[in-house]
């Protein structure tokens, strides 16, 4: 599996759930097991089938399936000091101090305050307000301005609770899946779908489309009837021509 995939995660931050094509109509009535066996539905992950019974189970900040990892949550990020030498840093400084000055005051007075700070700065030739969430900066030796655009809408670090419930949503919703007995896709951090009781017919339609008697185009639009979906159909057919390609070399 490729690592790719399991660092995936990261788009399901902003969404919960990421990116997910299938239908939730029926999820309501989705029966749950007595136990954490999962006898139906059918599996794909990152190209290659998996076959059940499947158990899904979080450790620490992975979902595992039958023991392998299939989710990772990325570590959290040591936020760096800022380098107040650098233009860089100069600019990254005026946004955070920006973001804090305007928890308590106007637009006006937070950008007319983050322009005495700009210009607190020996890299600094000329800073000048043009509009309310616009600062120009001449940085000394540089031929052109910089335009600074006053934002405060940086991304708030997730708490741990925050991190478990990702990993829960995303464990109950394909263990949903697999009960209510559809084929399960998890490519490039895309979870799709097919209607519920189709796993066996849908993952039949893919296992037969060969790529060595099928072109990329035939092999994408095989995928496509068998997952409805066409992004899905593209990446599958992109990892089974890798897949033959590697197969035929010496």
């Amino acid at each position: 599996m490729s690592k790719r995939y399991r660092c995936a995660v990261m788009a399901l931050i902003g969404t919960v759930t990421g990116l997910t094509t299938a239908s939730f109509s029926w999820w309501s009535v989705a029966e749950q097991a007595s136990d954490n066996t999962i006898e139906t539905g059918a599996l794909i992950i990152d190209g290659t089938e998996l076959t059940g019974p499947y158990q899904l189970e979080i450790v620490e900040e992975r979902v595992l399936l039958n023991g392998q990892t299939i989710l990772e949550l990325p570590p959290i990020q040591e936020e760096e000091p800022v380098d107040l030498q650098t233009r860089h840093g100069v600019i990254q400084h005026a946004l955070d101090q920006y973001s804090i000055i305007r928890q308590d005051n106007s637009r006006a007075i937070a950008a007319q305050d983050t322009l005495a700070i700009i210009r607190q700065s020996t890299l600094v030739e000329h800073a000048a307000v043009m509009a309310d969430d616009l600062i120009e900066i001449q940085f000394k030796n540089e031929v052109h301005p910089d335009m600074l655009e006053l934002t405060t809408g940086q991304a708030a670090e997730l708490s741990p609770a925050a991190r478990q419930q990702i990993l829960i949503n995303q464990r109950q919703m394909i263990e949903n899946f697999l009960r209510a007995d559809s084929l399960v896709v998890l490519i490039d951090g895309i979870v799709l779908a097919t209607e519920p009781g189709t796993a066996d017919e849908r993952l039949d339609a893919i296992l037969q489309a060969n790529p060595a008697e099928l072109t990329a185009q035939e092999l994408q639009g095989q995928y496509r009837r068998a997952t409805g979906d066409a992004l899905v159909a593209r990446l599958l057919a992109e990892r089974a021509v890798e897949a033959a390609a590697k197969a035929v070399q010496p």
